[in-house]
Parts: C-alpha cells; sequence; structure tokens
C-alpha cells in the first residue's frame, strides 16, 4: 500500500506540464476531475488507489512526453 504517490504526480503534471501557466493549470485540474481524480483529495500521506496511479501514469506520459 502506498501513500503519497498520487499527491506526487498530481503536483508534476501541475508544476511541469502547466509551466506556470493559471489557464493550463485549469485545464489539467479539470482533466483530472473529468477522469474521476480530485486533486485537492490527495496529500502527500493519503491512500493511493491504483486505478488512480494507472490513470496518472497515462496522463503523465501524454503529457510531458
Amino acid at each position: 500500500m502506498t501513500h503519497g504517490e498520487a499527491y506526487n504526480k498530481i503536483q508534476k503534471l501541475l508544476i511541469e506540464g502547466a509551466k506556470d501557466d493559471p489557464e493550463a493549470v485549469s485545464y489539467i485540474r479539470t482533466k483530472l476531475m473529468l477522469k474521476g481524480i480530485y486533486p485537492d483529495k490527495f496529500g502527500p500521506d493519503s491512500y493511493d488507489p491504483p486505478q488512480v496511479i494507472l490513470i496518472l501514469d497515462k496522463f503523465i506520459s501524454n503529457l510531458l512526453r
């Protein structure tokens, strides 16, 4: 059982994917929510559901190629 991995992946998406663009941050957060992942729900110590990690990995690979 892992903790904090989803939080770290979400932060990576928001920092590296958005590149300090507020519109990009909003877009990424919205895309995550449409996939059922609410970024504010995950913290450094929160439990990481395996299905969430799979979705985040796919999103990272598509966005940060």
